[in-house]
């Protein structure tokens, strides 16, 4: 593949310096070393183009994707990567129970698993039993990588389909089952967004640079050169041009502003994008790009509606107990004290989107205590204990925690609270370590989420605060799992008012028409606007990255999100260090 040098042609050499969070932060590898699915976004996320495949076609039902891949390229060992490897995954670990319990939604369609077929060495075909339009589209996201990801010349012997020993040979390491130890190898399925498939630098990748050691255990880690690496300069030389990339670990993000301070980060956008300003006016030796900004929140506001306790079930479930804590909080007072530069903002697609949605964005934006208390005594909530605090009809205190990660979120929630607290709702902030947050949330055992905007810039593919059709939509849990399985042990049927925003969302997914798409998330927003499942806070500003003055080829703006992968689309292979 030739990739095309944004400024200029590069040198090689040179190690590119990031910090990354000691804990849970493999999406940083994700976004900088991990992103070579069949498709990929343009850099200025205009569209989609093809990537590990060469072409692709789409029949005229958008149920057939045929793709071509790009003969003789080979793994980071050497070895050959061809359909046979995109096949294994597809035979041997999607459709293997033992290894993959469920199959992610992105590969389904009309509730039916994805078939793959190999038409050559380098062709494969997809074939859906219902139309999926959006299917190139998900494939360019973080875990479109998920067919290319399994070297089926390194995984075969450790599944007993292609190694009978394998069993025997896994308890003789120690291990309970074969599969425990195929988990310890590559790590669990299903998604590159898994903290265990980055334990392993012995598999293979097709990725510009490979891990010499395990994220978590070496610091730095580093990664080095792939002598195997499939792109090209428009000159004919290999990339990447930057020999090796090194992570350094910190405890914080205020230890990676420090590192940055220091001029021990050569270039980077997240964790420092808050601090970018503070950071230039230290080093000037660095200069900035722009993040266009693709959340549509600085803090999004759930409620558990899908609780499990049979007092605030009813009561978070109440629209007017959600509007009421909507117009008990000043944002603009928030925002004075910790985002000066951002605006009031409801959980809505950003005013640059195309599917702004103004009611959604705007309604019950304004700070009211006295309109706040007379939802409260619509929801029912009249009386109060000897403390001051709202009862509700049986008697029970309102009482709920809600939680976050990060001090940054931590500090503006715990602004917001304080206004709950003085009109009677017993509620409490909590800064979680992310591992035990997203635990409880695995097992729906939390009362509420306090968390970023998803779906700025991105609705349609990443819909989670505007209906529940996903792990991450924490406003409904149970009806999320309902309509990724109606038989789900954690699934609860949801209202019909729900099930219909459901159906317009796989209408949405089904169709390759563009107007057709916008219509249907519109009416999806529509019905998100009369159900208020999410507060907002504060529409968040474009951020800036910092990029040493010698390192070069980084685009002057890029866009910022999580569906984008950034910087990832930007080609980082293309990247170089000028000597100084």
């Amino acid at each position: 593949m030739i990739v095309s040098p944004v400024d200029s042609l590069g040198h090689y050499g040179g190690t590119w310096h990031m910090a990354q969070l000691a804990k849970r932060d493999y999406a940083l590898l994700i976004r900088t070393i991990g992103y070579e699915p069949l498709l990929r976004w343009t850099p200025q996320w205009t569209g989609i183009t093809p990537n590990v495949a060469l072409s692709y076609d789409t029949n005229s039902t958008a149920t057939d994707f045929t793709f071509r891949l790009r003969p003789g390229m080979r793994w980071s060992d050497g070895e050959p990567f061809n359909a046979d490897d995109i096949m294994f995954w597809y035979q041997d670990i999607l459709l293997n129970p033992q290894l993959s319990p469920r199959i992610p939604d992105w590969l389904t369609s009309k509730g039916e698993p994805v078939e793959v077929e190999k038409i050559d060495d380098t062709t494969v075909k997809f074939h859906f039993t219902a139309p999926y339009g959006l299917f190139p589209t998900f494939l360019a996201q973080p875990e479109g990588v998920e067919p290319v990801s399994y070297p089926a010349h390194y995984l075969k012997e450790y599944l007993p389909k292609y190694n009978p020993d394998a069993a025997a040979e896994a308890a003789k390491l120690g291990y309970k089952s074969w599969q425990e130890r195929f988990f310890a190898v590559f790590g669990h399925p299903g998604s590159i967004d898994e903290p265990s498939r980055w334990m392993n630098p012995k598999v293979p990748t097709l990725n510009a640079w490979v891990m010499t050691g395990a994220y978590g255990k070496q610091d730095p880690l580093i990664a080095v050169r792939n002598p195997y690496y499939w792109k090209i300069d428009p000159t004919g030389r290999q990339l990447p041009y930057i020999d090796r990339v090194s992570f350094k670990l910190v405890d914080s993000k205020s230890d990676a502003v420090k590192l940055a301070m220091e001029g021990k980060i050569n270039m980077q956008e997240r964790h420092i994008s808050n601090s970018a300003e503070e950071i230039l006016a230290v080093r000037k030796d660095m200069s900035s790009f722009t993040l266009i900004e693709s959340d549509m929140n600085k803090l999004t506001l759930s409620l558990n509606l899908n609780h499990q306790n049979n007092v605030l079930r009813p009561l978070f479930q109440d629209k007017n107990f959600r509007i009421g804590l909507s117009h008990a909080f000043d944002r603009d007072a928030i925002i004075d004290q910790f985002m000066p530069d951002a605006v009031p903002h409801q959980a809505a697609p950003r005013p640059e989107s195309p599917l702004f949605h103004a009611v959604l964005a705007r309604q019950y934006i304004t700070y009211d205590p006295d309109l706040a208390l007379d939802y409260f005594a619509k929801a029912g909530l009249t009386n109060r204990d000897a403390q001051g605090f709202l009862l509700t009809s049986d008697g029970h205190r309102v009482t709920f925690s809600i939680d976050t990660v990060g001090s940054t979120r931590f500090d503006t929630l715990q602004a917001v609270v304080a206004y709950w607290r003085e009109l009677g709702i017993d509620a409490t902030a909590r800064d979680l370590p992310r591992d035990q947050f997203y635990q409880i949330r695995k097992n729906n055992r939390f009362d509420a989420t306090a968390w970023g905007g998803d779906g700025g810039l991105d609705a349609m593919l990443f819909p989670v605060n505007y209906l529940p059709i996903s792990k991450d939509s924490w406003f409904a849990p149970g009806w999320a799992a309902w309509y990724g399985d109606h038989d789900s042990k954690d699934a609860t049927v949801p209202p019909q008012i729900v099930q219909k925003q459901m159906s317009f969302y796989d209408r949405l997914k089904s169709t390759a028409a563009p107007e057709q798409q916008k219509s249907l998330m519109r009416a999806i927003l529509d019905i998100s606007a009369d159900q208020f499942y999410v507060m907002g806070v504060a529409l968040p500003p474009n951020r800036k990255g910092i990029v040493a003055n010698n390192f070069k080829n980084v685009p002057k703006v890029m866009p910022a999100a999580w569906s984008f992968a950034t910087p990832a689309p930007t080609n980082p292979s293309q990247y170089y260090i000028e000597e100084k």
